[in-house]
């Protein structure tokens, strides 16, 4: 890393030590976090809490629009009705995740007519023109279907980010999904997941995955923002996404820097950290999340994931590590690759005697309980 010296460890947790080999008299020095952390630390923290303005769109017959192609079903679809269903779900899983950091609440808002060459964008646009000025986000719900191929939902920060009480008619910030998560047959819980997943990108959440592109962006089972459907694969009743990577909590605002430990490759000497899961409570020691520099651009983010909670689908606990890039900076703000399997889903997680060189270092998994405790050191490239 740039401008770096020695390894450092950024603000320590209360309580984390085991900092051994390499850390003779507790000398290092603690500069800035690598680069790209830093940009994301930068650019703010989420808001505290939103307003979701709920808005249908209802889809003619006779559109022309590729994204509901030629189906014929329409929901009977009500934004009342929509809050009652997902309002204290949606509110509660992101209250969870965010640690009671971030507070969701609804509203119900109206009902759009569109033509027939109108699609998402345009439900979208007309939905946030015509919110109230204390909804601070919208989502647009289509009655119609989007077909086989087509994305199904789409979500953005607007051009306001971390705009704390600013209104969605100015930010545009918003998301739009069809009707296929509301179908009777999944019952009086709709699907929540996509709608988790578009909130997210509302938050400014990148996809994680093995691809940047549209097509290669959902391969990731542990990252809402990736396969926000992989929880069902295993429960079929499940309505919630998975939980989301730990850098993005930190983005966010929802993981605090005293939780991170950060170490640069320039001290060749080998850390062992006591790791401990991203949601565990407050009196489990151990940090949260590392970061681990290679370039102005890129960092590896290691992090102990457990078949717990939000995450009850994983087989079994272990260690996540993920190649994080933020060089692209156009319309992805950073790409977020699993690194620690070869193939998707990648809950193929790291466990005891497991080792990983990639990028610069290697981690090797000494032991996984309570807390997973990782020996650390950089090599060559």
């Amino acid at each position: 890393m740039k401008g770096s010296v020695g390894f450092l460890w950024i603000a320590f947790a209360v309580g984390f030590a085991n900092v051994l080999a390499g850390c003779a008299g507790d000398g290092a020095a603690a500069t800035a976090l690598p680069p790209p952390v830093q940009r994301m630390i930068d650019d703010g923290a989420a808001p505290p809490d939103d307003l979701v303005e709920v808005w249908v769109c209802r889809v003619p017959v006779t559109t022309t629009a590729p994204l509901y192609g030629d189906l014929p079903l329409r929901q009977p679809l009500d934004p009342a009705v929509i809050v009652e269903q997902i309002g204290s779900r949606v509110a509660d899983y992101w209250r969870t995740v965010s640690g009671g950091r971030y507070e969701l609440s609804f509203a119900v808002g109206g009902v759009v007519d569109l033509t027939d060459d109108e699609d998402d964008a345009d439900c979208l646009a007309h939905a946030l023109d015509r919110s109230g000025p204390t909804a601070t986000v919208v989502l647009a719900v289509a009655d119609a279907e989007h077909a086989d191929g087509q994305v199904g939902g789409r979500g953005s920060q607007g051009n306001a980010p971390n705009c704390d009480g600013c209104a969605a008619a100015a930010t545009r910030r918003g998301a739009s999904i069809g009707a296929s998560d509301f179908h009777p047959d999944w019952g009086p819980i709709p699907l929540l997941d996509l709608i988790e997943h578009e909130l997210g990108h509302t938050l400014g959440l990148p996809h994680s995955g093995d691809g940047t592109s549209a097509d290669e962006a959902y391969t990731s089972d542990l990252d809402v923002m990736s396969n926000s459907a992989a929880p069902r694969t295993v429960d079929p009743a499940r309505r919630d996404g998975p939980s989301t990577l730990a850098i993005n909590l930190l983005d966010l605002g929802w993981l605090d820097v005293d939780d991170v430990v950060a170490l640069d490759r320039a001290d060749g000497d080998e850390v062992e950290v006591e790791l401990a899961p991203v949601t565990a409570d407050d009196d489990v020691e151990g940090a949260r999340l590392v970061v681990l520099a290679v370039d102005e651009h890129r960092v590896l983010t290691v992090e102990y994931r457990t078949p717990t909670g939000f995450d009850d689908h994983l087989p079994e606990s272990g260690i996540a590590v993920h190649l994080v890039d933020d060089a692209d900076g156009t319309a992805i703000e950073r790409s977020q690759t699993p690194v620690h399997a070869a193939r998707p889903p990648f809950t193929d997680l790291l466990g005891p005697g497991g080792s990983l060189t990639t990028n610069g270092w290697t981690i090797d998994v000494v032991e996984v309980g309570a807390t997973a405790r990782l020996a650390i050191v950089p090599t060559d490239r």
